[in-house]
């Protein structure tokens, strides 16, 4: 049997630039456009579905160690209104090319509610930076650069000949944008010494970007491969001694002479007040840009939720939050935070579906082991407004690379391929399987994905029909049915029937 993998290796060593059976989804994706939602045979693109058989795996080797999406499918209906409603609409019975994906995210109209997550100053990411942001732009999404750009490589002069810079990166956007979607820049502790964000602002490269709205900027307050820690690195001699003053080395560069020498950032400590403080700081003095902020899977999220929506509010902007789930990262971070530190995406989930009730002025984007269409399908069922991403985009950039780049092409078409496999992930891979999912239970709009008003039924609260789930705890976490709940089919025609009397007072409304 051919197998689908639907998940990332924990250990990636790029299947995006090989051959053989098991390409990953970010790969298969980005090789493969829409065809990569299908079965393929040997890496091949089919111009026939249904040339190959192959079949969904029903058994996991293991327990796993997390709960996460995989315990949570969706519950499709036949009989309804919804589907006939937008059946009059489009002219014919409704396909899931017929359901629309185009939203606001932080501020920022976007073609699909995707987030790039944020990657910073490692080579990898950052030789690969430009073509990945020229295909977030090209797909009309977002995309979130990260922290220690400038300082590792050079704000507009590269450091190191030939390799990218911040404002590369930026450009691979901006010169690329097509209406929607935005990018935004971080700033941790050690870009602020340098004066990163002042820097973009007041260049007038950028002054028709920030007027158009096309350029956001994002607080750092943590990530989920690392919360309470900063970016760890390993560097040569001399751009250690280049850096020496701006972050912490354990091996003095300019006393001692070894290969390399690790870098460390500084986590960034804050309380209320100076966080507080630092939104007001960021409203007033970058007016035009979107205001973001990233935080990790901590026990005080509501807390910093509280000053978030406070300053929102005084300030009248809406704020996007982007919390990052311990299964977060690239896989670049130190082994012990990657496995035993920080609260899973689910459980960081269930915040985001009781912030979503207490918060009147923040976007909420849910990050942490993401990489297909069914996890942002889920992702906005369950109550985010996006879905960020980050080492399935790396892949897929590399992947674009091997596809559709010869080794002796030219950087600008090796760059160009790379954003094609962005582009392919995320538009023909990820967007498109989420409309297959979310077209089926009757809804043609992301956005209609969160008007989930709860059912009562025998006695319980169900929050959301739309999902079941295959873990009983997480049907008590979320308040939704359990799959092999002995009384399931007692409770299903009480939900039916309620179901179909919300969708004709519906239609009835918009007739």
């Amino acid at each position: 049997m051919y197998k689908m993998q639907d998940t990332l290796c924990t250990h990636c060593n790029f299947c995006s630039a090989k051959d053989g059976p098991n390409l990953c989804y970010a790969a298969r994706t980005a090789r493969f456009g829409l065809e990569g939602n299908f079965p393929t045979k040997d890496n091949k693109a089919n111009t026939k579905f249904g040339k190959t058989q192959s079949a969904g795996e029903q058994f996991h080797p293991g327990t796993p160690r997390y709960k996460a999406f995989r315990d949570i499918i969706f519950m499709p209906e036949l009989l309804g209104t919804d589907r006939v409603a937008r059946m009059a609409e489009v002219g014919h019975e409704p396909l899931y090319t017929d359901c629309e994906s185009a939203s606001t995210l932080g501020g920022f109209e976007v073609a699909s509610p995707l987030v790039c997550a944020a990657m910073g100053s490692t080579p990898v990411a950052n030789d690969i930076g430009p073509d990945t942001s020229a295909g977030c732009a090209k797909a009309g999404i977002c995309i979130s650069i990260g922290e220690n750009i400038v300082n590792m490589w050079g704000y507009d002069k590269p450091y190191d000949e030939g390799r990218p810079t911040l404002v590369d990166r930026i450009e691979g956007f901006t010169k690329n944008y097509t209406g929607k979607g935005g990018v935004i820049i971080q700033q941790n502790v050690e870009d602020n010494k340098v004066d990163v964000w002042k820097t973009i602002y007041n260049d007038p490269r950028f002054a028709e970007a920030f007027d158009k709205g096309m350029i956001g900027f994002e607080g750092k307050g943590g990530q989920g491969a690392k919360p309470g820690m900063g970016g760890e690195v390993k560097i040569p001699r001399e751009k250690a001694k280049r850096i020496h003053e701006l972050y912490h080395f354990p091996v003095n560069p300019f006393e001692v002479e070894q290969e390399l020498y690790q870098r460390h950032s500084v986590p960034g400590t804050a309380t209320s007040q100076s966080l507080e403080e630092y939104y007001t700081w960021m409203c007033t003095e970058f007016p035009k840009a979107k205001i973001w902020f990233k935080t990790g899977p901590y026990g005080d999220l509501f807390a910093q939720l509280d000053v978030m929506e406070k300053v929102a509010t005084q300030f009248g902007v809406r704020i996007n939050c982007t919390i990052d789930g311990g299964e977060g990262g690239t896989g670049m971070s130190p082994l012990g935070p990657m496995n035993d530190m920080g609260l899973p995406m689910i459980t960081c989930m269930l915040a985001v579906k009781k912030a979503r009730k207490m918060y009147k002025n923040l976007d909420f984007t849910i990050a942490g082991g993401m990489v297909t269409g069914r996890d942002l399908a889920k992702s906005l069922a369950m109550g985010a407004d996006g879905m960020g991403i980050g080492k399935g985009f790396l892949i897929a950039t590399m992947a674009g690379r091997h596809q559709f780049a010869g080794a002796d092409s030219a950087i600008e078409d090796i760059r160009e391929a790379g954003a094609k496999g962005v582009y392919n992930y995320a538009i023909e891979g990820i967007t498109n399987e989420a409309k297959m999912l979310i077209s089926s239970i009757a809804k043609y709009d992301f956005n209609d994905m969160k008007d989930n008003a709860p059912f009562s039924v025998s006695g319980q609260t169900i929050d959301n029909i739309d999902v079941i789930a295959l873990d009983k705890e997480v049907a008590e976490m979320f308040d939704i049915l359990y799959a092999y709940d002995a009384k399931l089919w007692d409770k299903l025609p009480e939900i039916t029937a309620e179901m179909r009397k919300r969708c004709e007072e519906k239609a009835a409304v918009t007739a």
